[in-house]
């Protein structure tokens, strides 16, 4: 019998600003994630920070900063990670493929 895949999605989601090492301030947000695997049920959270480089489409974008979000848990659960080992899960989150840099708003061409 083979064993059964990881379910996820994502439960919810806070935007705040977090405390760094350093004792800076840096927006980010946390995500519950929620995971099932066979008859056992899981919730972690990710808090995943924009890159500093981040187009205003990236950081407008919900939909991709969650999938990323999902793909590193993803990656972390085929690396052989469980979700009851203890730890921080924290992701950045690049630029979104295929958006650019935005033009400034008084440049017409």
């Amino acid at each position: 019998m083979s064993e059964p895949e990881w379910q996820m999605s994502i439960e919810d989601g806070l935007d705040a600003h977090f405390f760094q090492p350093d004792g800076s301030s840096r927006p980010g947000t946390d995500w519950g994630v929620a995971l099932q695997h066979g008859d056992s049920s899981y919730q972690v959270l990710v808090r995943a920070y924009l890159s500093e480089d981040a187009s205003r489409a990236t950081r407008k974008d919900s939909d991709y900063q969650v999938q990323v979000v999902l793909e590193y848990v993803d990656g972390l659960l085929n690396q052989g990670w469980t979700p009851d080992e203890p730890g921080d899960l924290t992701v950045v989150i690049p630029t979104r493929p295929g958006s650019h840099a935005e033009k400034p708003w008084w440049r017409i061409w």
